[in-house]
């Protein structure tokens, strides 16, 4: 059996010792101890092939999603063949970056380069001084060909120097009583169709979201009193980008005016933190008018839970003839004394209970962003495992369920959650033990350079085993 080892931070290290029982005897391994420093460069390539890390955004705020890439130069005639790895030491700031490298030509003082961007963001989880990295970029250069035409690499580790990163916490002053997490630059747009329309008539109201920032962290909008509506569930489509940098949600809700009272349709508030600025800002919509007239049965208003009135109906005056003999009567029982009146008694409290509850638990999702994110962690975090292909998946789909469960933002979650979040919490033992190994090994795997595919199955089942034991515990 051989292992493959990756370490992604410096320090001493042990691995234990290794037990096997061969027809009844035990077998063991000596442990090994490993120490872990930092790359340096090789003096001859130093010119030739080096790395920078980019990252024009400091300081930066609290849950910010800023753009950080670590870039990779090597001089045109560097036999370069490709990448193999890339490791980086980033607790804390929640750091991802894309798999696919963009490569390009540059002229750096008056040199040609080749020269691959690894692009990627930050999301801090905390605040205070942090460090990005230290880093290591594993390249391969080309030596020559054997005697079948294949291409002869040698490995190469390309080190990336540490860069310390300024966190702030958001600003407590000006910040407005409805701010409720949303970070980045954005804008609002709103439209109702038709704003011509009779009573009992649907309008469709529609909401966009849109501009640059994590879109997972904006909450739906303030509205208005929708006091003289009839008002339906709204369904919502997110769309952004494959770093979470930019994107759009579109929020669409049909209401139905109750009566011609009705004038206007609400407006829309959004409060944010604009990073840029520095500041907090509101995007508002103002009220859109309507023009609500008496439908064709010329009523102005909704009487009864219908969506839509209709004329009131002309009983016909059809003969009806009398019986003279009523026959035979049997005994009954009073319809009181029977189970059927009971339940058609019964049934409408229960309905109307059930309703007050159904009504509670709407309203609290639409206005306590903590209890939505912790009432869909489980179900959004079992979905996204249930396609779950690949070690990034299954690693996103924890982060996803633990950001929903503690309301922080999930991209920046990493197994330092275990000791900064869930033991303050209550999490120890094996329940931290196994989820910070999912982490460890899902960052193993991803930078190992290996069949990335091998044992996903198993992790993805851990990963199911830990959300049910979560799903257990009052965090």
């Amino acid at each position: 059996m051989v292992w493959q080892v990756t370490p992604n931070r410096t320090g001493q290290f042990k691995i234990p010792a290794a037990e096997v029982e061969v027809d009844g005897k035990k077998y063991s391994t000596e442990p090994i101890e490993i120490t872990v420093e930092n790359v340096t460069a090789q003096p001859e390539l130093q010119e030739r092939l080096y790395a920078r890390v980019q990252f024009d955004r400091q300081p930066v705020f609290l849950g910010q999603t800023a753009p950080l890439n670590v870039v990779l130069f090597a001089r045109a005639d560097f036999p370069l063949y490709g990448l193999s790895g890339f490791q980086v030491e980033a607790e804390g700031l929640g750091y991802r970056h894309l798999n696919k490298v963009r490569s390009e030509s540059r002229g750096i003082n008056g040199v040609s380069f080749n020269v691959v961007t690894i692009e990627g963001v930050v999301t801090p989880t905390r605040t205070g001084k942090l460090a990005f990295g230290p880093a290591a970029i594993k390249c391969q250069k080309r030596v020559g060909e054997d005697w079948f035409g294949r291409v002869q690499t040698e490995d190469i580790t390309v080190p990336v120097d540490p860069l310390d990163i300024e966190v702030l916490p958001l600003p407590e002053e000006g910040r407005p009583a409805d701010f409720a997490g949303a970070i980045g630059q954005w804008n609002l747009a709103v439209t109702a169709k038709p704003t011509e329309l009779a009573v009992g008539d649907p309008i469709t109201f529609t909401i966009k979201i849109s501009g640059t920032g994590n879109i997972d962290t904006v909450p739906a909008p303030k509205l208005g009193s929708l006091e003289g509506f009839k008002t339906y569930d709204p369904t919502t489509k997110t769309t952004k980008d494959d770093l979470n940098t930019s994107g759009q949600r579109v929020i669409q809700q049909v209401l139905i005016p109750k009566s011609t009272e009705v004038k206007e349709l609400p407006d829309v508030r959004l409060t944010y933190f604009d990073p840029v600025a520095k500041a907090y800002k509101v995007a508002m919509q103002p009220p859109i008018q309507l023009m609500v007239k008496a439908n064709s049965g010329g009523q102005t208003e909704i009487v009864s839970g219908g969506s839509r009135l209709r004329p009131e109906e002309k009983l016909g005056q059809d003969i009806v003839y009398l019986k003279g003999d009523l026959g035979p009567t049997a005994a009954t029982i009073p319809f009181y004394a029977t189970s059927t009146f009971w339940m058609l008694n019964i049934i409408p409290v229960l309905g109307l209970f059930g309703g007050i509850g159904w009504k509670w638990r709407r309203d609290k999702l639409r206005g306590d962003v903590a209890y939505a994110r912790r009432s869909r962690a489980a179900k959004s975090a079992r979905k996204l495992l249930a396609s779950a292909t690949s070690y990034d998946e299954v690693q996103h789909a924890l982060q996803s369920y633990l950001g929903d469960r503690l309301n922080i933002p999930s991209g920046g979650i990493t197994a330092s959650i275990v000791d900064e979040q869930l033991v303050p919490r209550g999490v120890n033992g094996e329940l931290a033990a196994d989820t910070k190994a999912c982490f460890e090994v899902c960052d193993t795997v991803r930078f190992a350079g290996g069949d990335a595919d091998n044992g996903v199955t198993a992790t993805r089942e851990k990963v199911e085993r830990l959300i049910d034991e979560f799903e257990k515990k009052q965090l």
